[in-house]
């Protein structure tokens, strides 16, 4: 059987671990971190079928009512509006620390050693292959390497130019996140919506929630650009003026994480090499949370390796756990990242007004999130409020570019390869990668648009970033 690795101790990286385990193989779990680091003390909800499809029990205390989000606008006047939870989702509630010791006993009774508190470096490379990882205790070779390191994964940005896999994301694919629980107010009535999230006076550049549970509240800060500690204050003054039931004391959490919310990497393997969790940029660009999709991809993962009975860990060997990610969930991620990448073009103003008009509904959002609302369907549906939107051209353009964008996707996604090949799959990696690349707002512009744009002049024209391809 084969040695391999698994860098970083992440969720889709330590359930792949124990199956290959599972199936003989000789596998090490190398992380930064005494405890692997992943167990921050915060919760998490996903769906309960993530677990069921990668074979895990599921203990009695993680299962959870749904959680229906409710948007507060800006505007005071503008009614809020709230989304239920996905058609067909069993909750499930997490401590994340909990979570993370689960899947590491769960790998550790499967076998899997663990080598921590070890700084991972890059990978090691022999000629057009992955061979290993450098690390602060040496070099450690293996039949393959697993990335689970990460957003900013020292393994994946540190891959040769042949490998075609993306590198650290731009700004507008990350969010700088400050998560904290504060203490809940002794006899304090339950707010109307228990879970909010509230939209910045800057826009759509940063978001804040509250959840108010039994006994605390649960706040988490969202920014594109870094969080600064002014960001911090002036929110949690904001949401105590809103939410009486939030305290003074914070009694855990208080931690400061970087979360990718753009679409999954074009390219998940090379010779040697699989991406996964964070480090493949496997997270829900609507949620924040790559819970769900890490647990599946590592299950396919480990399925993948252990079909290769010839142990060669080539990209052609590994394409399968790419094309059953995409299958599964992979498609349904980049379908939401292209929502996502509308909201660095939108202002708190615009989202105000699509809600005061009816122009954006519960129903609207739960059809697109569900995957009930495709091009097909957005055309008549933007046709049925054109006359509202008439009267607001700039609006009118983006929601018209976003229907541009999901037409354009929709395409792209019929082009993926249904076998492996290299030709074929290099063409369409490319048009996926020059897709978002499109449709992305780059640093560059919202340095130029906070040096120009004065509060007079109209919004941002999107229109050349729907060009066609």
């Amino acid at each position: 059987m084969s040695r391999i690795i698994v860098a970083g101790a992440g969720h889709g990286g330590l359930v792949a671990a124990m199956k290959l385990a599972e199936a003989g193989h000789d596998v090490t779990v190398c992380d930064r971190l005494e405890n692997g680091g992943h167990g921050l003390d915060q919760k998490d909800f996903f769906d309960a079928r993530a677990m069921e499809f990668a074979g895990l029990e599921i203990p009695d205390e993680y299962c959870a009512e749904g959680n229906s989000l409710t948007f507060i606008p800006l505007d005071d006047d503008v009614a809020p509006l709230t989304i239920p939870s996905h058609k067909g989702y069993k909750n499930l509630a997490v401590e994340r620390e909990a979570f993370h010791d689960y899947l590491t006993g769960q790998a550790a009774a499967a076998g899997v050693k663990f080598l921590l508190e070890t700084d991972i470096q890059s990978p090691i490379i022999s000629g057009r292959r992955v061979t290993g990882i450098k690390t602060s205790k040496g070099d450690l070779v293996a039949d393959l390497v697993i990335d689970a390191c990460g957003v900013h994964s020292p393994v994946r940005n540190n891959l040769p130019a042949w490998a075609n896999i993306d590198k650290d994301p731009p700004l507008y694919d990350i969010l700088h996140t400050f998560r904290a629980y504060y203490s809940r107010v002794p006899g304090s009535a339950d707010p109307e919506y228990s879970y909010s999230l509230y939209i910045k006076e800057d826009g759509t550049k940063g978001f804040r929630w509250c959840i108010t549970e039994e006994d605390c509240v649960d706040v988490l800060l969202i920014r594109f650009p870094e969080i600064t500690y002014t960001d911090i204050s002036e929110s949690i003054s904001f949401l105590r003026k809103y939410n009486p039931q939030m305290g003074e004391d914070m009694i855990k959490g208080g931690n400061f994480t970087d979360i990718p919310i753009r679409q999954p990497l074009a390219v998940l393997t090379a010779d040697g090499y699989a991406a996964i969790g964070d480090a493949a940029f496997m997270t829900n660009p609507l949620k924040g949370s790559g819970l769900a999709y890490s647990l599946i991809a590592g299950t396919l993962l480990a399925n993948t390796v252990n079909a290769d009975t010839e142990e060669l860990y080539t990209r052609e060997t590994l394409w399968n756990y790419e094309k059953e990610f995409y299958l599964n969930v992979g498609f349904e991620a980049g379908r939401l990242a292209v929502a996502k990448n509308l909201l660095p073009y939108m202002t708190a103003r615009e989202i105000s007004d699509l809600f005061r008009n009816g122009l954006v509904t519960s129903d609207d959002i739960n059809g697109f999130i569900n995957g009930e609302t495709h091009a097909a369907k957005l055309l008549p549906l933007i046709g049925s409020k054109l006359k509202i939107l008439n009267s607001m051209p700039e609006l009118r353009a983006k929601l018209v570019n976003m229907l541009g964008w999901i037409g354009r996707y929709t395409i792209i996604v019929s082009q993926f390869p249904d076998r492996y090949d290299a030709d074929a799959l290099s063409k369409w990696e490319e048009k996926y990668n020059s897709f978002f690349d499109s449709i992305r707002r780059s640093d560059s512009e919202e340095t130029a648009a906070a040096e120009e744009k004065t509060e007079d002049e109209p919004a941002e024209d999107i229109s050349a970033k729907t060009a066609e391809e």
